[in-house]
C-alpha cells in the first residue's frame, strides 16, 4: 500500500515539475537575470550591467502593476478610466513609481495618484511628522486608520495620505465636494497598499 501510495506521488511530481521549470523558465525577470550572469563571467561587464538595469525595470513595471490593482472603481454615478502605472527613471525627478486612475462624473473630475521608491516622498513625510507644517497644508484627519491631510476650497482640492513613509496616495478633485473627494480616499485598498513589499 505504501510503494503505491509513494509510487503515485512521485508520478504527480514528475507530472507537473516541468511545467513548474518551464514557466519559471519564461519568466523574463529569470531570463534577464541569468543573461546577466552569463554575460559578467565572460567579463562583459557593460552587458552585464545592462541587462540587470533592465530586470530591475521589468521588476518594478510588476510591481507598478500590482499596485495599480488597488485604486478603486468607479464609484456609483462616475466613470473611471483604465488604470495605468509608470516607473520613472533616477534622472527624471529623482525616480519612483506611480500608478493612477481618473475618475469623471459630468463636469467633475477626481484623479488618484500611488507614489513609491521616489525621493518626492521626503518632503510630504517631513509635513506629516510637523503638524505645524501640516496645518498650514490642511487639516488633519483619519482616513481608513491612516493620517490624511485635507484641503478642499473653490469646488475642488486634495487629499494626501502618506503610508508607512513609503507610499504617497494623492487624491485629486475638481469640480467636486470635500464628501466626495474623501469617500475616493476611503475606497483605496490603504492597508494593502501599505503591506506591499
Amino acid at each position: 500500500m505504501l510503494t503505491k501510495t509513494c509510487a503515485a506521488i512521485l508520478l504527480c511530481l514528475f507530472t507537473f515539475m516541468p511545467t513548474a521549470i518551464v514557466a519559471e523558465e519564461q519568466d523574463p525577470v529569470i531570463q534577464t537575470i541569468e543573461k546577466a550572469i552569463s554575460e559578467y563571467k565572460k567579463q562583459s561587464y557593460s552587458n552585464a550591467a545592462t541587462n540587470l538595469d533592465y530586470a530591475s525595470q521589468l521588476i518594478r513595471q510588476k510591481k507598478g502593476e500590482a499596485l495599480s490593482a488597488f485604486l478603486p472603481d468607479a464609484l456609483e454615478g462616475w466613470t473611471a478610466s483604465k488604470s495605468k502605472s509608470q516607473v520613472t527613471a533616477a534622472s527624471l525627478f529623482g525616480g519612483g513609481l506611480t500608478a493612477e486612475r481618473d475618475y469623471t462624473k459630468e463636469n467633475a473630475r477626481i484623479h488618484i495618484t500611488i507614489i513609491t521608491d521616489s525621493p518626492l516622498l521626503q518632503p510630504m513625510i517631513m509635513m506629516f511628522s510637523n503638524p505645524i507644517f501640516a496645518a498650514s497644508a490642511g487639516r488633519f484627519e483619519l482616513i481608513n486608520g491612516y493620517k490624511g491631510i485635507i484641503k478642499h476650497q473653490n469646488n475642488g482640492g486634495d487629499v494626501n495620505i502618506v503610508l508607512n513613509n513609503r507610499f504617497l496616495v494623492t487624491v485629486k478633485g475638481r469640480n467636486v465636494s470635500e464628501e466626495e473627494l474623501v469617500d475616493y480616499a476611503k475606497h483605496i485598498d490603504l492597508k494593502g497598499v501599505a503591506n506591499l513589499p
